[in-house]
């Protein structure tokens, strides 16, 4: 993936967008420029936001990048310190959680609370798992555990992306990811802009094949049980949307997964839950690090 980081990159995309969020994110990225660490064969990119206690490492999801939650790393810089790392292009979830070790490790950072929203939940709970130790607190965002009846449809989406031109899957993914982030179209041309810009620039087909690739493996091969981390001293924190792509039965077999969980649940808040209700969804991450119930926030 190219950095996004250059002016001219910036204006190629944005040059025409009327709209504070554009400013924003270039005052983001100016301010938080990326750094780099090598773990084995991989450059793992990411941006360190605010200097506060304590640390929360905020994966991203399956848009791979260290940026598209810049309101939210703003908005929490004054309660914690952000590592908001990008995704390389790996094989598997064992190297991607070792990527995450290595940045900590370069921040001299001992233990962390982690959020991981979406493909970002499943690699936060394999994560929590090998380095139970790093962990304080665990958010699982629109997310679920694996589960091998799953495994044949992302089979099938990988055989899709594979056939097709990334010019076209691209074009397939525009239109949901900005409906999901912009439901209500308040501001359509950023958020097209900064799609155009990440479909173009800063993933390619293999990186997209790449992910699909490891969450097969992810269902294939992962099995959680409540009994994982019956010795880990941590809290759970689970945000769910009773209007999520990942419907009933899954949400269930996340909250049976960990039984001692907090939950809390978004009413019409779709998979993209942090952009269509932020300001509830902000105050949920704050009460949950605080140590209060998340669910005083509604």
């Amino acid at each position: 993936m190219n950095s996004p980081d250059s002016e001219d990159n910036f204006a190629r995309f944005y040059g025409n967008v009327v709209s504070p969020k554009a400013s924003a994110l270039a005052d983001f990225r100016r301010r938080f420029p990326e750094k780099v660490v090598t773990d084995g064969a991989h450059e793992w990119r990411y941006r360190v936001i605010g200097t506060a206690s304590p640390v929360l490492l905020a994966l991203p999801g399956g848009e791979l990048v260290n940026d598209l939650g810049f309101e939210f790393a703003l908005a929490m810089r004054g309660r914690c310190r952000i590592v908001y790392p990008a995704y390389p292009r790996v094989d598997s979830m064992e190297e991607l959680a070792s990527g995450m070790a290595a940045i900590l490790d370069a921040e001299e950072i001992g233990q962390a609370a982690i959020l991981g929203a979406s493909f970002g939940g499943a690699l936060a709970q394999v994560f929590v798992r090998k380095y139970p130790q790093r962990i304080s607190h665990l958010l699982l965002s629109n997310c679920g555990v694996p589960l091998r009846y799953l495994a044949p449809s992302v089979r099938l989406f990988n055989w899709i992306a594979r056939a097709l031109p990334w010019s076209a899957t691209a074009g397939l993914l525009r239109g949901p990811l900005l409906k999901a982030i912009d439901p209500a179209g308040k501001d359509r041309d950023f958020w097209k802009a900064y799609l155009d810009e990440m479909l173009s620039t800063r993933i390619a087909k293999a990186d997209m094949l790449a992910n699909f690739r490891i969450q097969l493996e992810y269902h294939r091969h992962y099995h959680f049980t409540p009994s994982d981390l019956a010795d880990w001293q941590g809290k759970v924190l689970i945000a769910e949307s009773d209007t999520d792509v990942i419907g009933p039965r899954r949400r269930q077999a996340l909250r049976e997964t960990y039984p001692c969980a907090e939950v809390h649940t978004f009413h019409n808040g779709g998979h993209a839950t942090m952009f269509l209700r932020f300001d509830e969804y902000l105050a949920m991450v704050k009460r949950f690090l605080d140590g209060g119930s998340a669910a005083e926030a509604s």
